[in-house]
């Protein structure tokens, strides 16, 4: 006979209360019927309610529970430790994303997310003119759309910039996105070199709107 809940074979037969019972996971496993009964004197019954093999595979089933939860315990540290040792600062491990990857489950987004991360929602939420910029150039470019997020917006934000003739704001850009002024400037390098901009970027009061029209439509691209 095997018990219809975990199919343990490690079975009691408890006549004292007529229950066939599970010392795996404690669960009656079923009822038994007897024609006669015989009683025990009060001396001899049970102190603590319940058969002694009926509390010894409740126990177990709940040590097996507290082992299981943490094992599980254990291995989440083990793999945020993983990911987190490499984080720089103010970088935290999306932990979902990570768990997703460990086990080679399909996931999107990015394991490591800055925590000026939410600053990026606002900007693309209260600047069409960035989002247009950002769907059009940035990430239609193979080399400009493999920058982070913040580095994306930091590109997106030069070019505004650019488009309505001001100067290129650095403290601006670094204060928006959280980036250094020397990361910046490496973006507009890398803009230089993706995109024909550098008359634009000396003089940018001498844009015309052919040079615009270019821009937002990503056709004038530099050598790779």
């Amino acid at each position: 006979m095997l018990c219809p809940f975990c199919s343990s074979t490690e079975l009691i037969y408890d006549f004292d209360h007529g229950y066939i019972v599970c010392t795996v996971c404690g669960s009656i496993a079923d009822t038994i019927f007897t024609e006669f009964y015989e009683d025990y004197p009060n001396e001899i019954k049970h102190e603590v309610p319940g058969l002694p093999n009926v509390r010894k595979g409740l126990e177990k089933k709940r040590n097996r529970v507290r082992e299981i939860r943490i094992t599980k315990m254990y291995m989440d540290v083990k793999i945020y430790e993983k990911y987190a040792k490499r984080a720089r600062k103010n970088v935290y491990v999306d932990f979902e994303t990570a768990i997703k990857r460990e086990k080679g489950e399909l996931y999107s987004g990015r394991i490591y997310r800055h925590k000026a991360d939410g600053k990026i929602t606002e900007i693309l939420d209260s600047d069409p003119l960035v989002k247009h910029i950002l769907d059009n150039i940035i990430n239609k470019d193979p080399i400009l759309s493999s920058r982070t997020p913040r580095g994306k917006i930091a590109l997106a934000l030069i070019l505004k910039h650019i488009i309505e003739g001001h100067e290129i704001d650095l403290d601006d850009i670094c204060r928006k996105t959280s980036l250094s002024s020397v990361h910046v400037k490496r973006l507009i390098n890398l803009l230089k070199e993706r995109i024909s901009i550098s008359t634009m970027l000396i003089s940018p009061t001498n844009v015309s709107k052919r040079e615009i029209m270019n821009i937002q439509e990503g056709l004038v691209y530099g050598e790779v």
